[in-house]
């Protein structure tokens, strides 16, 4: 039996660097990326790294059914990914303090050739549900941690 574990941590610092909240939480993986993996093994037309974080402003429940956010009110290129232990990939978004101001209420990462900075643009792989009102004060760093076990 194999398993997606998807892992999230997220880190508000605030203007001097320093780490003034962290939030970590398991999340579920949506229909569209459990299909985006099985897509990656079937097409060698089909790239399926993931190239977007996205924010909302709605914090309506989770639905493994959905494929865009809620509210998308930004987007922005995953900063950097590493490779981590056997099957573990870290996929690394910046956000800078004046980058998203006001409500964050959700947080969704989107992959493939169709993600682009359009909102609502590719396959949406997660969705997390976060309340933080970000000011321009403070950065965050998102931490999505992908794992592939075979148990």
């Amino acid at each position: 039996m194999y398993s997606w574990f998807e892992n999230i941590l997220i880190e508000v610092r605030n203007e001097k660097g320093i780490i003034v909240d962290t939030t970590q939480h398991s999340n579920k993986v949506m229909n569209g990326g459990l299909n985006w993996i099985a897509d990656s093994l079937r097409s060698t037309a089909f790239t399926p790294k993931i190239t977007y974080l996205a924010i909302g402003g709605t914090s309506s429940a989770i639905s493994s059914t959905q494929t865009a956010l809620s509210t998308e009110t930004f987007r922005k290129l995953v900063t950097n990914q590493t490779s981590g232990a056997v099957g573990v990939c870290n996929t690394i978004t910046y956000i800078a303090p004046s980058e998203a101001l006001g409500t964050i209420a959700e947080l969704g990462w989107f992959a493939g050739t169709s993600a682009t900075a359009v909102a609502g643009s590719g396959c949406m792989i997660s969705r997390y549900l976060y309340a933080h009102t970000k000011t321009a004060l403070e950065s965050i760093t998102v931490t999505r941690t992908d794992t592939f076990t075979a148990t």
